[in-house]
C-alpha cells in the first residue's frame, strides 16, 4: 500500500497541469480519493489514514472471530465467594479495620470463649441501655436483630462457624463500637479496652460460664513483693492481669523479656520504701512474682513505644525469638501446677511505622497453622509456623537488625506484637474438653434466634449467587447479540461499485468497534468535517471513511447524530481553492529559489536595482501565504519548502512591525528611511518577481533620495552625541577619582576633616553616563531628598559605616562637591565634619553634620529592624546537615552567619518610618534598582526552610523532616553552639532570626521507606485521640 505522502501527492498531482477554472468532477473524485482500491484483510498492519476505502485495522479483528463468554461480563463466578470445604471464614476489611479482624479471629478460635458466647442470652443482659434491648424488642415477629456488643459478637461467631460465605462483614460490631473504619488504631489498646468492656457487659449474665468466661480464660494473678533490706520484712500487693506487657527493646529472646519483667527493682535514695515494720524509709527491693496463670496466656510485645521527645509512637523493628512450647514453671513459686503452654496464635504488624501498615493473624487450629489476612484465609503447608515470609514483605532497613540463627522449636519475627499461648491440658481433661466442646459448638446448640439469623444469611447468600449468575447470563446473551450485530454491520460497510455511499468519521468507527459492551457508544458527530461551504472538507479526507449508504442509515438510526455526508457532499469550491493554493505554492517555490540565489551576492556597481527591506526579503514568501489564508483562519499547509531559504530573523523587532512588503523602508514622513541597515539593493529581475506578488508595495530605485527631514534629524542627533561625549569627558577628568571610586574620604584617616554626602543612586547613574554617554542620558540634578527625614534632618549618624549606609550614600571631597554644585542642581546639601573646637578645648573629637542627625528617626528605624528580626512570617532560615566530627566547625560558622544576618532587614531602605505614624520614606525608583545583593550563599548539605517566629521547635523539626527525610526523633539541632531541646519553645524565644544557619546532626540511620516519614508527619500534625468517642470508652452506641 502506498505511504501517506505518496497518496497525498497522487491525489493532487493533477494541479500541476490544471488551472482552477478547469477543475471537473473527475478531478474532485481524485481529490477525495474515491477511486483508491480497498485494502484486504491481513495486508495492512494498521489502518491506512490516507485511503478512505481502507476499512481494515479499525478494531474489527476481534469481532470477526469467536469470542468467549467471559468477554461479555465483568462479574466473576459468584461461587468463588462460597466457602470452601473444611476451610475457615475470613472477615471483610472495612478500610482500616484489619487490627479488629485479627483479634476477632483469635477470640473465635478459642473454643471455650466461643461456647460461652453462644450461651449468652439478650433477655438476661442488664448492661447499659445503649447496648441492649428490652425483652419485647428481641423476639418480635420481625425477628431478632442484635443491638448490643455481645449480641453482635455472638452473631459474628455463629457466622464465622456456620456461614457458607468465603468471608463475612463485621460492620455490625464495628458500628456498635463506634469505631472509625477509615482510621487505623492501636491494636494493643483495642484489645485491652474491648476485653474490659466485654467483661463488664458479661458480668450481668446469670449463667456462670458466660459471666466469668473472661476471668476463667484470660485472667491471672501476680503480686508486687517488696522486701526491706534492713529488717527483711516483705509485703505483698496482689494484682490481676489479663495479659503480660513485655519490653522487647534490647532483647533478642522472649525469656530475656520475661526476666526483665520479673527482675528485682532497687528502691533507694529519693525512692526509698516506707517499711511498716521499721516505721521509717528504708532501702528495699521490689519485684513481680507470678502466682497464678490463666488457661490462655496473652503476651503483648511492646513493639510500639512512645517517644517523649517527638510526642509520637515509634515501632521497634528488632527481631524477637520465642518458643513453640513455653514452660512457665521456673517463673512460678508452685512447681506442681500445669504451667506448660503451647503457642496457638501470633499477631503480626507489617509496616515500618506505628501509623501505617497491615495486621495479620496466624492461628493454630486442628493441628495446623492458618493465616488470617482479612478476607483471605490460607492454610499453611505442613505443621510448622512459617513467619519468614511476613518479615520479607517489609524491606530490611539498616535499623531492623539481623535475623537470629534458627533454633529448633523456636520462631523469630520483627513484626510480631502479640503472642497467645494456651495451657497444655492433661490427657483426661483433653478428652473431656473435646467431647464437651463438640456438643456445645454444633449448630443445633445455638439459640433459636441465632439459628434463624444463620439460615437467613445463607438464604441471602444463595439468593445473591443466583442473582449474580442471572446477571452473568444476561450479559452473555446481550454480548452475543452485539457480536452478531457488529459482525453483520461491518460486513455491510464496504460500498459496492456504482452504489450510493456516505462519509463517516474514522474515530467514531474505531470507537464503535472498540467500545466496551457495558458502555454506550457516543452519537455520530461529523460537524468538524464540514468546510465553510457546508460540504465535506477535502483537507479532512484522512479523518473519514467511505461506507455504503445502507450501513450508514442503520448506524445513524441506532446511534443518532450527524450531519449525514452523502456522495453529493463533495465540495467543488474547496477543490478549486486548494488547486489555486497549490499552484501558487509551486510558483512561490520557483520564485523563492530564484530570489535566494540571485540575492546571495551584492549587486555589481553600475547595474540598476531597487531597495528592498531586509525583513521583507526574509518574510516575503510567508507574507504571500498569510495573505492567501481562507477567511475562517484555516492555515494552509506549506509543502516543499526551499531548504536554502533562510526563514529566521536576526531582527525580530523590525520584522514584527512589517505589515506590508517594504513597509520598514518608510520613514515617518513616508520617504526613504536613512537607516541603511534596514535595506538591501536587489537586481531589477528580483524586484519584478516580487512586485508581481506585492503590486502596492513602496517602490524605491537605487537613485531614490533620502528623506531630508530625517537627514536633518540625524545630523542634529550626531551633534548632540558629540556634545554628550565632550561633557562626559570633562566630568570624568574633573572627577576621575570619584568615577573610579578611588581615594575616597574615610573617617579612619585623621587628615580627613570634612566631606559631603551624595546619594549612591545618583553616583551609579552618573558613572553609567560617563562610561557610555551615547547610551545613557546626562544627569541634571543631585537628588539627596531621601537622605533627609520629615524633620529636615539627616537620617543617619555621621561616621556610621555599614551595608545600609554604603547602599544609600557615598562621601565626596569638598572640591568634588564644589564641582557638583556648579554643574548640577542640588536639592539638599549634607556636610559632615570633625568638631575642631572640641579638640582645641580638650574634649573628645566627634563628627558633626549639617543638617543635624535625627536621632528620633534613627531610633525608630533601629527599633523596627529589631522587631522585624524577632517577629517574622514566611522567612528563610538555613539548615545545614553535618557529620558529627564537623560540629565545632558548624557552630563557629553559625556565629558568623548570625552576625551577617542580623542586618538583613536593616538593608531594606523601605523600613525608614516617621515617628508620627505617617507613611514610610521610600527611595526613588532608581534608588531601589541599585541596591547591592546580599543573598545567602548556600554550601553543600544545606537547604532552605520557610518558618515564622511563632513556629515551635517541634514544627521546625517536622519541616526539617520533609527537607532531609530524617524523622524528628533522629534529629539533633544546634544553633550558636547550643543544642535545641525544648520542642514547645518558639523560634523567636530561641533567638532564631531570618537568615540564620542551624546545624543538623542525624542520630540514627534514616528509614529506607520513603512513605514512613510522611506517616510520622501526618501523625504528629494531628492530636492522637485514640478510642475517644467510641463505645470502648462507654460513649459509643
Amino acid at each position: 500500500m502506498p505511504t501517506k505522502v505518496q497518496l497525498d501527492k497522487a491525489s493532487w498531482q493533477w494541479t500541476d497541469t490544471t488551472s482552477p477554472d478547469d477543475v471537473t468532477a473527475e478531478h474532485v473524485e481524485l481529490a477525495y480519493r474515491i477511486g483508491l482500491p480497498a485494502c484486504q484483510h491481513n495486508t495492512c498492519r494498521q489502518n491506512c489514514k490516507g485511503n478512505p476505502n481502507c476499512l481494515v485495522g479499525l478494531g474489527e479483528k476481534e469481532w470477526l472471530c469467536d469470542i468467549k463468554d467471559e468477554r461479555w461480563h465483568e462479574v466473576e463466578d459468584p461461587n468463588l465467594e462460597r466457602r470452601a470445604e473444611d476451610s475457615f471464614v475470613g472477615l471483610k476489611n472495612l478500610g482500616a479495620t484489619c487490627y479488629v479482624n485479627t483479634f476477632l479471629q483469635v477470640w473465635f478460635h478459642n473454643h471455650s470463649f466461643r461456647a460461652a458466647m453462644y450461651k449468652w442470652r439478650p433477655l438476661r443482659c442488664q448492661a447499659t441501655d445503649k447496648h441492649n434491648q428490652s425483652e419485647s424488642s428481641t423476639t418480635k415477629e420481625g425477628g431478632y436483630t442484635p443491638t448490643c456488643i455481645c449480641g453482635h459478637l455472638q452473631l459474628l461467631f455463629a457466622l464465622l462457624q456456620f456461614s457458607n460465605r468465603r468471608y463475612i462483614d463485621p460492620s455490625g460490631l464495628v458500628n456498635c463500637l463506634g469505631l472509625d473504619a477509615a482510621l487505623q488504631q492501636d491494636a494493643q489498646e483495642f484489645s485491652k479496652l474491648f476485653m474490659s468492656l466485654l467483661e463488664e457487659t458479661l458480668s450481668q449474665q446469670t449463667h456462670p460460664e458466660v459471666r466469668d468466661v473472661i476471668q476463667q480464660q484470660f485472667r491471672g494473678q501476680y503480686a508486687y513483693v517488696t522486701r526491706c533490706n534492713n529488717c527483711g520484712h516483705s509485703s505483698r500487693q496482689p494484682s490481676k492481669f489479663y495479659e503480660l506487657d513485655l519490653n522487647i527493646k534490647g532483647h533478642r529472646e522472649l525469656s530475656e523479656s520475661l526476666g526483665e519483667f520479673l527482675q528485682d527493682e532497687h528502691l533507694d535514695g529519693a525512692n526509698q520504701y516506707f517499711c511498716d515494720n521499721c516505721r521509717s524509709k528504708q532501702d528495699a527491693t521490689r519485684r513481680i512474682q507470678l502466682q497464678q496463670l490463666p488457661p490462655v496466656l496473652n503476651i503483648q510485645l511492646l513493639r510500639f513505644v512512645f517517644d517523649r521527645q517527638t510526642g509520637t509512637k515509634k515501632k521497634l523493628n528488632s527481631f524477637i525469638q520465642f518458643p513453640e512450647v513455653l514452660d512457665m514453671t521456673p517463673y512460678l513459686p508452685r512447681k506442681d501446677a500445669e504451667t506448660v503452654y503451647e503457642l496457638t496464635a501470633v499477631l503480626i504488624h507489617r509496616g515500618p511505622t506505628a501509623y501505617s501498615g497491615h495486621y495479620v493473624a496466624h492461628v493454630r487450629q486442628e493441628g495446623a497453622w492458618h493465616k488470617f489476612n482479612d478476607e483471605e484465609v490460607e492454610r499453611i503447608e505442613g505443621r510448622n509456623l512459617k513467619l519468614g515470609s511476613e518479615d520479607d514483605l517489609q524491606g530490611g532497613g539498616p535499623k531492623q537488625g539481623k535475623r537470629p540463627k534458627h533454633v529448633k522449636g523456636h520462631h523469630a519475627s520483627k513484626n510480631a506484637y502479640m503472642l497467645v499461648y494456651t495451657r497444655r491440658p492433661s490427657q483426661e481433661n483433653q478428652a473431656d474438653n473435646s467431647e464437651r466442646q463438640g456438643i456445645s459448638l454444633s449448630e443445633d446448640s445455638l439459640p433459636g434466634y441465632l439459628q434463624d439469623l444463620v439460615r437467613q444469611d445463607r438464604a441471602q447468600f444463595e439468593e445473591w449467587v443466583q442473582e449474580m449468575a442471572g446477571m452473568r447470563q444476561r450479559s452473555i446473551t446481550s454480548g452475543r447479540a452485539r457480536h452478531a450485530e457488529i459482525t453483520r454491520l461491518y460486513l455491510m460497510l464496504p460500498p459496492k461499485p456504482g452504489s450510493r455511499y456516505e462519509w463517516l468519521k474514522s474515530d467514531w468507527l474505531k470507537q464503535w468497534l472498540n467500545v466496551d459492551s457495558n458502555t454506550a457508544c457516543k452519537p455520530i458527530d461529523n460537524s468538524d468535517l464540514i468546510c465553510r461551504h457546508g460540504n465535506l472538507d477535502p483537507d479532512k479526507i484522512q479523518q473519514v471513511k467511505r461506507i455504503s449508504q445502507e450501513a450508514a442509515g442503520i448506524l445513524h438510526s441506532k446511534y443518532d447524530g450527524g450531519p449525514r455526508l452523502s456522495g453529493t457532499s463533495l465540495c467543488l469550491k474547496c477543490v478549486r481553492e486548494r488547486c489555486r493554493m497549490m499552484r501558487l505554492k509551486s510558483n512561490l517555490n520557483e520564485d523563492s529559489k530564484f530570489v535566494t540565489t540571485t540575492t546571495k551576492n551584492k549587486l555589481e556597481p553600475g547595474l540598476p536595482g531597487y531597495w528592498v527591506g531586509k525583513a521583507s526579503l526574509r518574510q516575503w514568501r510567508k507574507m504571500v501565504l498569510d495573505r492567501e489564508k481562507p477567511s475562517e483562519g484555516k492555515e494552509p499547509e506549506v509543502a516543499n519548502c526551499d531548504a536554502g531559504q533562510d526563514m529566521t530573523s536576526d531582527q525580530p523587532n523590525v520584522e514584527s512591525m512589517v505589515g506590508t512588503f517594504n513597509a520598514e523602508l518608510l520613514c515617518p514622513h513616508n520617504g526613504l528611511s536613512t537607516d541603511e541597515t534596514l535595506r538591501k539593493l536587489v537586481p531589477v529581475a528580483v524586484w519584478e518577481r516580487l512586485h508581481v506578488y506585492f503590486p502596492d508595495a513602496p517602490k524605491f530605485n537605487q537613485d531614490q533620495e533620502l528623506c531630508r527631514a530625517c537627514q536633518h534629524r540625524d545630523e542634529q542627533q550626531e551633534q548632540d552625541g558629540m556634545l554628550r561625549v565632550m561633557m562626559a569627558a570633562d566630568q570624568k577628568a574633573a572627577l576621575h577619582q570619584l568615577f573610579n571610586d578611588r581615594h575616597r574620604p574615610s573617617w579612619e584617616k585623621k587628615e580627613v576633616t570634612e566631606a559631603y554626602a551624595v546619594s549612591r543612586p545618583f553616583l551609579e547613574q552618573w558613572r553609567e553616563f560617563v562610561r557610555q554617554p551615547l547610551k545613557h542620558a546626562p544627569l541634571s540634578e543631585v537628588n539627596n531628598a531621601f537622605l533627609i527625614c520629615n524633620h529636615n534632618r539627616f537620617v543617619f549618624e555621621p561616621g556610621t559605616v555599614d551595608e545600609v549606609t554604603s547602599n544609600m550614600y557615598s562621601l565626596v571631597w569638598p572640591h568634588e562637591w564644589e564641582f557638583l554644585t556648579k554643574n548640577f542642581t542640588v536639592d539638599f546639601a549634607v556636610r559632615i565634619f570633625r568638631d575642631q573646637e572640641a579638640s582645641e578645648n580638650g574634649r573628645p573629637v566627634t563628627l558633626e553634620c549639617q543638617p543635624e542627625s535625627c536621632m528620633e528617626c534613627i531610633m525608630a528605624r533601629q527599633t523596627q529592624a529589631r522587631l522585624e528580626r524577632q517577629e517574622y512570617s514566611g522567612a528563610r532560615i538555613y539548615v545545614r546537615k553535618i557529620v558529627t566530627e564537623l560540629d565545632s566547625v558548624g557552630h563557629t560558622q553559625d556565629e558568623e552567619d548570625r552576625k551577617r544576618s542580623s542586618h538583613d532587614t536593616a538593608r531594606d531602605p523601605d523600613f525608614f518610618q516617621q515617628v508620627n505614624g505617617s507613611k514610610k520614606i521610600r527611595l526613588s525608583s532608581y534608588a531601589d534598582s541599585t541596591r547591592r545583593s546580599s543573598r545567602h550563599r548556600k554550601v553543600r548539605g544545606e537547604k532552605e526552610v520557610i518558618v515564622s517566629s511563632g513556629n515551635t521547635l517541634k514544627e521546625l523539626k517536622i519541616k526539617v523532616m520533609h527537607a532531609f527525610s530524617v524523622a524528628p526523633f533522629d534529629q539533633t539541632l544546634h544553633f550558636c553552639g547550643q543544642q535545641l531541646t525544648d520542642n514547645e519553645s518558639t523560634l523567636s524565644s530561641l533567638g532564631i532570626e531570618p537568615g540564620c544557619v542551624i546545624t543538623l546532626t542525624v542520630d540514627m540511620p534514616q528509614s529506607e521507606d520513603p512513605f514512613a516519614v510522611d506517616e510520622i508527619f501526618q501523625a504528629s500534625s494531628v492530636p492522637e485521640a485514640g478510642f475517644k468517642g467510641t463505645g470502648l470508652l462507654g460513649s459509643g452506641t
